[in-house]
């Protein structure tokens, strides 16, 4: 009698520890960069939307895109967000990732900024000079049609390789003559005296911020992608209706005001399409007609350039797959029934 008794009461043990392994939210990996502005993910972490979606989202910081594609490679993080350059990077490097959402879109987030004492006041200026970029990114991309424009060529300027985090320090100790980066970097010299000479509107560009996912994370758990679709719509939902709300804990890891934090937002000139504009031409592209929407265009266009510079070794021989709208499509078609 004792050991059914000792059985029973193992079974029940067993039962209650699958049903509260059950009622556990299930875990995302999402990677974030610290050298960027991350407005949503932070308001959406800190009013627990993602728990209220049924998900449990483990934040993981990087400097910068490029870093997190070696963790995406190795399966160590779910989802990340991150520029074209990375996605571009990795996707013809042969890695299984795709965009399946856009943060953000900007115009002029990524600005030129000169010191004062350089005496650059126009792209005409730049020859001879020092100029921070990151190798492989946005900026590296921006410096070069900048130069083209001018007449310029990569060999007429010295190139400073640093991470955006790291540029400040160098323009404010005189190391680089300017500096070709993002928010919140770029406002930190801006703010010192720093001359803007340029931006992505004004070299007719564009950039922004994607969530970029491992393909056979989306193949094999979309469901976790839907929850976190939806607590992201809840978060860009709030950011319109109560914006001093959302804003004040990004303003807060970044140590400055919200005030000052939207003055920030105001200089990227940052457009935030819903979930319905996303899969139309003017981005992600109409569902079977990506391939000609601006979104792949742009990445083609990225492609080109690290090519050149010699960034990757071949084009991808199918770019069909970088951009995946199903994610989308499943949500909006669930949000109709």
């Amino acid at each position: 009698m004792k050991h059914v008794l000792r059985l029973i009461s193992a079974t029940l043990v067993l039962a209650l520890m699958s049903a509260a392994a059950l009622a556990e939210p299930a875990t995302l990996r999402l990677g974030y960069q610290t050298g960027d502005i991350n407005t949503q993910t932070m308001y959406a972490n800190a009013m627990h939307l993602f728990d209220d979606a049924g998900l449990k989202v483990e934040l993981i910081a990087f400097p910068a895109g490029p870093a997190m594609l070696p963790a995406l490679a190795a399966a160590q993080i779910d989802l990340a967000w991150m520029g074209e350059f990375p996605i571009v990077t990795g996707y013809a490097n042969g890695m299984p990732i795709e965009m399946i959402l856009i943060d953000r879109i900007n115009t002029t987030n990524v600005r030129l900024v000169a010191s004062p004492a350089s005496g650059i006041n126009s792209l005409a200026d730049l020859k001879g000079k020092k100029i921070a970029v990151t190798i492989g990114s946005t900026s590296h991309q921006h410096i070069a049609r900048a130069l083209k424009m001018a007449g310029l060529k990569q060999e007429d300027v010295t190139l400073v390789n640093l991470q955006p985090g790291n540029m400040p320090a160098a323009y404010a100790a005189g190391q680089v003559d300017a500096a070709f980066t993002w928010e919140p970097n770029i406002s930190i010299i801006e703010n010192s005296g720093g001359k803007v000479i340029a931006t992505t509107k004004s070299l007719g560009d564009i950039t922004g911020v994607m969530l970029a996912a491992r393909s056979e994370f989306t193949k094999e758990h979309p469901e976790l992608v839907q929850k976190f679709l939806a607590a992201w719509e809840k978060s860009m939902q709030a950011a319109v209706a109560k914006p001093d709300d959302v804003r004040q804990y990004e303003a807060k890891r970044l140590g400055i005001t919200v005030p000052e934090f939207s003055a920030m937002l105001t200089r990227m000139s940052a457009e935030y399409p819903d979930y319905k504009a996303q899969l139309t031409q003017d981005f992600l592209g109409v569902p079977g007609q990506e391939s000609s929407a601006r979104m792949m265009i742009h990445l083609k266009d990225i492609g080109d350039f690290l090519l050149a510079e010699k960034r990757i070794n071949a084009l991808p021989t199918d770019w069909s797959k970088i951009i995946n709208t199903q994610p989308l499509q499943a949500y909006l078609a669930a949000k109709k029934s």
